[in-house]
């Protein structure tokens, strides 16, 4: 592990970033424009570290929900990252809400992911980005997304493990 993938940076709150410095920036940048919005509590109540990762994605089962940012994500628009925060912090909900109504059992994988999960997820990141100012195109974008979300691969078993292993971003 290079020492920038060990660099921690505590955000307001208890938040963790790890990952390199320019990496800290940027996710400090995506933080701040979402900070100034009502849903920030319901994000930083459902991540709790934020890490460098190959790929972008959520552990959304840890004890303290981890999401990933791959490069083509947190290097992308500060606005495009805070909606992937938010989207993925939205995974970690559905996964947490899930594992209430079932105490003491894993929580079916399609309450958190797959898509109709996936379709609740993105809504949440187009709201997000409408109340951010984000550009049209922007928001088509994820509208068009919305309609068939099949870009995630499947959710569950080891085939989505393997699918998540393909992801570019």
């Amino acid at each position: 592990m290079s020492s920038d993938a060990r660099r921690k940076l505590e955000y307001p709150g208890g938040m963790e970033i790890r990952g390199g410095r320019e990496f800290q920036q940027r996710t400090s940048e995506a933080l701040e424009l979402l900070q100034s919005l009502s849903e920030f509590e319901m994000i930083h109540a459902h991540l709790a570290i934020i890490r460098q990762g190959k790929r972008s994605g959520i552990t959304a089962w840890a004890e303290r929900p981890v999401f990933a940012g791959g490069a083509p994500t947190w290097t992308h628009s500060a606005l495009w990252y805070a909606g992937a925060i938010a989207h993925d912090a939205y995974h970690a909900k559905l996964y947490r809400d899930a594992k209430q109504r079932r105490p003491g059992r894993k929580p079916r994988a399609n309450a958190w992911s797959g898509k109709a999960a996936e379709q609740i997820c993105l809504a949440f990141q187009r709201d997000v980005l409408l109340s951010l100012k984000a550009d049209k195109t922007i928001i088509e974008y994820l509208e068009k997304q919305l309609q068939n979300p099949s870009y995630q691969g499947r959710s569950g078993g080891w085939r989505g493990w393997l699918d998540y292993h393909k992801r570019w971003w």
